[in-house]
């Protein structure tokens, strides 16, 4: 019988993952063809637009930090190749925890850890299962909903402050859901949320100040950095 060892490490899961990353890579080479296009038709010269795309790089290398940062610290929970798919893809770090930790708990196991050594395939199976239907919740809703929400925030700018009860309400609901389990769960991984926290909290304070606005692009990966570094000092001190 096939193990979730055997199956994250296999050559079949490692092949479809890079079919699967090719295809988007393509998918978004051709649209950025079309958007370059796009934006000579309608007037821009060259050199605006590739100052433009020069700008997106860099805003999007920094921030991506976090997610190589959290990467690394998905791999001792899912292996390697299947990570770097729901990295890459759609997924985040805190979804994929908590699905893995819960499937873990609901099987028998007392982390993901354990998991990692002794489930099944078929067990791993449900795992893959609920991260990627899970995910694509939010694309049902957009489909049939995603453009009307759209059209009436921008609509609303300067008569209705509702997008921003809205905004605020989605953040609250993220909260409830994953900081309960977060402080509750294990002791160290409250510790090490909490730090990360204060290390967000401080630096968001100091990028307040005009001279280090440059901050603000790196609060999330020194967040993560500094509280996986601190999960080290919290181990050998709670343990």
């Amino acid at each position: 019988m096939a193990t979730m060892k055997d199956i994250i490490s296999s050559p079949l899961l490692l092949a479809l993952v890079i079919i699967g990353l090719v295809y988007i890579a393509i998918f978004s080479l051709i649209h950025l063809k079309k958007a370059y296009s796009r934006c000579l038709e309608m007037g821009m010269t060259k050199q605006e637009i590739n100052q433009v795309i020069k700008s997106s790089l860099v805003f999007s290398i920094v921030p991506s930090l976090s997610i190589v940062v959290g990467l690394f610290a998905l791999i001792s929970v899912l292996g390697v190749v299947w990570s770097w798919w729901r990295l890459s893809v759609i997924g985040s770090l805190s979804y994929e925890s908590l699905i893995a930790s819960s499937v873990a708990s609901a099987i028998g196991y007392s982390s993901s850890a354990e998991m990692l050594t002794n489930a099944t395939g078929s067990q791993f199976g449900v795992v893959m299962i609920l991260m990627s239907i899970g995910m694509l919740s939010g694309f049902f809703v957009l489909i049939p909903f995603g453009k009307k929400l759209s059209m009436s925030v921008s609509k609303s700018e300067n008569s209705s402050s509702w997008k921003y009860v809205l905004s605020g309400t989605f953040m609250l609901c993220l909260f409830a859901v994953y900081i309960p389990v977060l402080l509750l769960g294990d002791t160290i991984q409250a510790a090490v949320m909490l730090t990360g926290l204060v290390i967000a909290v401080v630096l968001g304070v100091l990028a307040s100040k005009p001279k280090l606005r440059w901050l603000n692009d790196f609060i999330m990966a020194f967040s993560m950095i500094g509280g996986m570094v601190s999960s080290v000092f919290w181990t050998n001190l709670l343990q």
